[in-house]
């Protein structure tokens, strides 16, 4: 999952558009991974729930009744997940770095809280450069 977040990092510093817009898939990929995951784990979800399309919505409810997350992180990642949506439904739609930015930061909310893993910003940008050279 950090190797997926750190790929969407190498891929928004091209500042290209279809870059970004494979950054976003991967990055909401992964932070459907992450919920999915955790639930599957702690057994939130029963087994034809965590692959229904409502799975991703009811996590975070249940992750934030757990005080994993606060209010506003869980709209802003439902946000994030919906701009996704739209870029399959709209022609010419752009998505701009701050989008991958601020995904980014409630991917690593979620690793965070919900499998303790942090990484410092040095930690960061070694892990990114190290896709890079791979990728």
């Amino acid at each position: 999952m950090v190797e997926q977040v750190c790929l969407s990092l190498a891929l928004r510093g091209s500042n290209r558009d279809p870059t970004n817009r494979f950054a976003l898939t991967i990055l909401n990929n992964t932070v459907e991974i992450i919920l999915k995951f955790y639930a599957a784990s702690h057994g939130l979800l029963k087994g034809s729930e965590i692959n229904s399309q409502e799975a991703f919505v009811s996590i975070l409810d249940i992750i934030e009744n757990q005080n994993k997350i606060v209010n506003y992180e869980k709209k802003d990642i439902t946000k994030y997940h919906k701009i996704l949506v739209e870029f399959h439904t709209k022609d010419n739609f752009r998505i701009e770095d701050n989008v991958i930015d601020e995904y980014v930061i409630l991917a690593k909310i979620l690793l965070a809280r919900l499998y303790d893993y942090r990484a410092s910003k040095i930690e960061w940008e070694k892990m990114i450069e190290e896709v890079r050279r791979h990728a």
